[in-house]
């Protein structure tokens, strides 16, 4: 077992736990300094077998159930298993072309697998390091559709990789003892002499057929590798160094690599998830894990939106307090250019019952008529508050001077005639009150929280929001607008209501009317 830690495109640091009680102590220890972060487990074993097979081309439930057979065909004694669709083949029937992944001997697995689940850690995925090689035969451009990729991540087995039009459709992991000493060349070449005997027989390639071979290998044995495919006439072979590769992946490393595994790591810690055997048993922490991120995403952007609208009721606040500032120092000047006409009885087209008349006029219109909605607007929130899943999500405040205008445009001072209707909108048979005067009027849209098709429900708590308000005593009027369902008895309804439907998306909206009278003190 090698623990990489990556930043980015940088590893940091590899650990190297032995697969014994002392080296599972260590590891455990290690899982156990973790402050909560995620992981992922990358398997090369050889205990990995790769299958291709082919099923009618199906959907949903009925593809699940024909893979569920070819596991237990393939697979029957592990839980460690994956399908991946690999192309549709058109012909007398669709079918679907699959390739299924499993490991044959997943006890390698659980003694790992026992101290992350022991220790509470994160697993996002576990990964099969054959599958994500894909990644990499995609950036090796070749003649011919065949290919095949020799890597080496161990110093005691050689992986290779046999991939069709960039899709793999079988690995192996054979050992080999000359990494350090010996013929390496030679084991790598017989090694891959037979994988294409192996594809011939198979029929993966025809005899004419070219298949390119793609080695990656440190600067000790590219020398040697080249020397010996120059000798054995081999036309399509192609060397890649692993350091040159990490330099163009921008990869950075601190130490020369002999091996490829720094390569695979990147490729699966790069994305943002990737899983092949991993269940949702061995994510449960992992799941967990997301849970108290968008948690605490959640509260920082709630804290966000409170700090946000609490600056914008202080600067509101402001603005209105220096508004009503400007006021009052007007009618002081007024009332100080009144004392001053009436002390020294200046001659002038104005008399002082006029002015003191204006004075007083102004007096009046700034104690019962220059009103603004905060009163008005507490009111209404006050009595929406008492129905907790009612979320209000528009508010139009407006002064007339009648109590059936439905906007301010319709006053007499705003160029309006005035409404002179009987009744509201079509289908609503409630008469408004026309009664002149000073009113505030506030139309309010407002839709119900998680609402899961329980009309019912809905319609009786816009009842109880309307006798509420009406039995308040705060009002002069109020309507109901809109109704989550229109129950008039002129209206149709129909839908599904079985209980198999699904409630995504329902929405349950209603909009009413609130009129206040202003009266002016005596």
């Amino acid at each position: 077992m090698v623990a990489q830690e990556w930043v980015g495109r940088e590893l940091q640091s590899s650990i190297y736990f032995e697969p014994d009680e002392q080296g599972l102590d260590l590891f455990s220890a290690y899982l156990r300094s973790f402050r909560n972060e995620p992981v992922r487990l990358l398997v090369d074993l050889i205990e990995e077998e790769f299958r291709q097979i082919k099923i009618p081309l199906l959907r949903g439930s009925d593809r699940q159930a024909i893979i569920g057979r070819n596991y237990a065909n393939f697979f029957r004694n592990s839980e460690y298993r994956f399908a991946v669709s690999q192309s549709i083949e058109k012909a007398a029937r669709k079918e679907e072309k699959l390739l299924l992944i499993g490991l044959t001997n997943q006890s390698l697995l659980e003694p790992w697998m026992r101290l992350i689940d022991d220790t509470n850690t994160p697993l996002s995925g576990i990964i099969s390091l054959p599958l994500l090689s894909e990644e990499l035969i995609d950036h090796f451009v070749s003649e011919g559709s065949a290919k095949i990729l020799v890597t080496q991540e161990v110093p005691s087995n050689l992986r290779q990789s046999v991939f069709i039009d960039g899709k793999l459709i079988l690995s192996r992991l054979v050992p080999i003892a000359s990494f350090y000493q010996g013929d390496y060349a030679d084991d790598v070449i017989r090694d891959i002499e037979s994988t294409q005997r192996y594809l011939l027989s198979q029929r993966f390639v025809e005899r004419d057929g070219k298949v390119a071979v793609h080695i990656v290998c440190n600067k000790r044995h590219r020398d040697k590798l080249t020397i010996k495919f120059a000798e054995e006439n081999y036309q399509d072979f192609y060397i890649h160094e692993i350091n040159e590769l990490l330099e163009e992946h921008k990869i950075e490393v601190k130490e020369e690599q002999d091996f490829s595994s720094a390569l695979f790591c990147y490729y699966a810690s790069k994305k943002l998830s990737l899983n092949h055997y991993a269940q949702s048993k061995h994510k449960k922490y992992y799941q967990h894990h997301k849970t108290s991120l968008i948690l605490k995403l959640a509260s920082v952007a709630i804290l966000t939106a409170g700090l946000g609208l609490a600056t914008i009721s202080l600067v509101k606040g402001a603005i209105y307090g220096s508004s009503e500032s400007e006021s009052t120092l007007i009618e002081q000047k007024y009332k100080a250019k009144l004392s001053q006409l009436s002390g020294n009885k200046v001659d002038s087209t104005t008399s002082t019952t006029s002015m003191q008349q204006i004075v007083q006029t102004v007096e009046d219109l700034n104690k019962n008529y220059l009103h603004d909605p905060e009163n008005m607007m507490s009111l209404v929130s006050r009595d929406v508050s008492l129905f907790s899943d009612i979320r209000v999500t528009n508010l139009e405040w407006f002064l007339a001077d009648s109590s059936n205008l439905d906007s301010s445009e319709e006053a007499s001072w705003a160029g309006g005639k005035g409404a002179k209707r009987q009744q509201n909108k079509k289908g609503n048979k409630k008469q408004r009150k026309n009664v002149k005067g000073f009113f505030e009027i506030v139309n309010v849209k407002a839709e119900f929280l998680n609402f899961s098709g329980d009309y019912r429900y809905v319609l009786s708590a816009v009842d109880d929001l309307e006798k509420t308000m009406a039995e308040s005593g705060n009002y002069f009027d109020v309507e109901i607008l809109k109704r989550p369902l229109d129950i008039e008895s002129n209206n149709q309804l129909s839908g599904d209501a079985s209980p198999s439907k699904s409630r995504v998306g329902l929405r349950a909206d209603l909009a009413f009317r609130v009129v206040r009278q202003v009266k002016r003190s005596e």
